[in-house]
């Protein structure tokens, strides 16, 4: 993906069929820490120096059909430049139960030179299933997995909250269209980075799968957090066979 990595995710969705609202009752069950919720947040994506795209991210604790989730929201377009060559705009959703903490709905809607693209997978942990629906056509992928398994989306920002120190580990389990992936996310220690709210002593998260070749042949990515300021996601660092892809907070 461009926008958060057209290689992890695409697409959009709406929640409006889902009857999904905030609730204040949701959010006092939960530990809001969990993941991140924070209101939109702009990011410009560069290529070489070049702004090629945009990237809006926000986060919120609403009802899922009578349970607490959070609700993450991903929007991508190209620069208007690079419109003129290839256009495309993304949205993403992804719903992830409070409690258990492992996803239950990834929507995606991309539209690429006018012509637009649907997904939706329901997930269900405890059944071990993937209900999919892709442009109209729907299978069902069954997977196995005693922890609570997380859409590319959700993975980020769970990677995001547990963030605390430099020099640990996070272990994540990344629900694929292969089926669950074990990872093993390596915490570097914090580094002063330029920002654009100020020089800021960050750390950056680097995952890998648990066998080490994720990405072995389409690059490497990584996120730049602040331990003290768990909502926010400062650097998304893509480095793809095609170039080095760097998202920044404005």
């Amino acid at each position: 993906m461009l926008l958060l990595l057209l290689a992890l995710c695409s697409g959009i969705a709406t929640a409006d069929s889902l009857q999904i609202q905030p609730a204040e009752s949701a959010r006092a069950e939960i530990e809001t820490a969990a993941f991140p919720v924070h209101d939109a947040e702009h990011y410009t994506v560069k290529c070489l120096g070049i702004t090629c795209g945009h990237l809006i991210l926000s986060s919120s604790i609403v009802d899922f059909e009578g349970r607490p989730a959070y609700h993450i929201v991903m929007t991508g377009r190209n620069s208007k430049f690079f419109n003129r060559i290839y256009k495309i705009n993304i949205r993403i959703d992804s719903w992830v139960d409070a409690r258990t903490q492992s996803s239950l709905v990834y929507e995606s809607v991309t539209t690429e030179k006018g012509e637009t693209s649907t997904e939706r997978h329901e997930i269900n942990w405890d059944e071990g299933t993937v209900r999919s629906v892709e442009d109209g056509v729907e299978k069902t992928l069954e997977f196995s997995s005693a922890e609570p398994v997380l859409d590319p989306l959700a993975f980020i920002f769970r990677l995001q909250a547990l963030a605390k120190v430099g020099g640990g580990e996070i272990t994540l389990t990344l629900l694929t269209t292969r089926g669950p992936v074990q990872t093993i996310a390596t915490v570097h220690e914090p580094k002063t980075k330029r920002t654009s709210r100020g020089r800021r002593l960050l750390l950056e998260i680097k995952p890998q799968p648990a066998d080490g070749k994720m990405f072995s042949k389409k690059g490497q990515f990584s996120l730049w957090v602040d331990p003290q300021d768990s909502t926010t996601l400062y650097i998304l660092d893509f480095k793809l066979p095609f170039g080095h892809l760097i998202s920044r907070i404005d």
